[in-house]
């Protein structure tokens, strides 16, 4: 299971252009396999660049990137098998039913062996929402179908970006008995604009635009 061996990474002189204008420049940072990263920046500071530089998305304009899980390096285009992701602009598939978004998540990529559609569904709260579109769900049942979906991937890490958006107070406190429950360990990455709810306090913290 990729959630046994969770993930190292390494940035050296990591840098993002848009055009001519760079986002990032200069970024070395040591994120150790199993460890929680906080990445903090007010909006502009270009965290979700780098989260998304990070986790393989996007390649680096400059610097380098390596991978390694259980000290065997992991190459960019191998990478998404060994992550999970989510972010508010995440695109779920409107026209499917809850359970069927999960059962074809459940298709694409492996899973943790405790989740199941019945413990993902309970999981998420959406039990009684289980054959709703999921075009029909607020904003905040969607966010915790994905972040539900993320956490019970069977992957080395979890990245994160802006993680509580669209959560009301109940919302925020199912989501760090998340983090509490559903880790395992795993290495987490979340990129928050100074938000303390998003990330648990024993987190390492890498401020951007400081």
């Amino acid at each position: 299971m990729s959630a046994d061996h969770p993930l190292h990474l390494n940035a050296e002189g990591l840098g993002k252009r848009h055009g001519r204008q760079w986002v990032l420049r200069g970024i070395h940072l040591e994120i150790k396999a199993g460890s929680v990263m906080a990445i903090l920046g007010s909006n502009g500071s270009g965290k979700s660049s780098l989260l998304r530089m990070l986790c393989g998305f996007d390649a680096p304009s400059e610097g380098t990137l390596l991978w390694t899980a259980e000290n065997l390096p992991l190459q960019r285009n191998g990478l998404p098998g060994h992550i999970a992701y989510c972010a508010p602009d995440q695109s779920l598939i409107l026209d499917l039913t809850v359970s069927e978004h999960i059962e074809a998540h459940g298709r694409l990529r492996q899973m943790l062996d405790s989740a199941d559609l019945s413990s993902v569904l309970e999981l998420a709260m959406l039990s009684k929402r289980a054959d709703a579109r999921v075009r029909d769900l607020s904003s905040g049942m969607r966010q915790r179908l994905a972040l539900s979906l993320a956490f019970c991937t069977d992957a080395s890490a979890i990245f994160l970006d802006e993680p509580v958006s669209h959560l009301d107070r109940d919302g925020r406190k199912w989501y760090s008995q998340l983090l509490d429950e559903w880790r395992l360990g795993r290495t987490l990455i979340v990129a928050s604009n100074h938000n303390a709810e998003e990330y648990p306090k024993t987190a390492e913290r890498f401020e951007l635009g400081s």
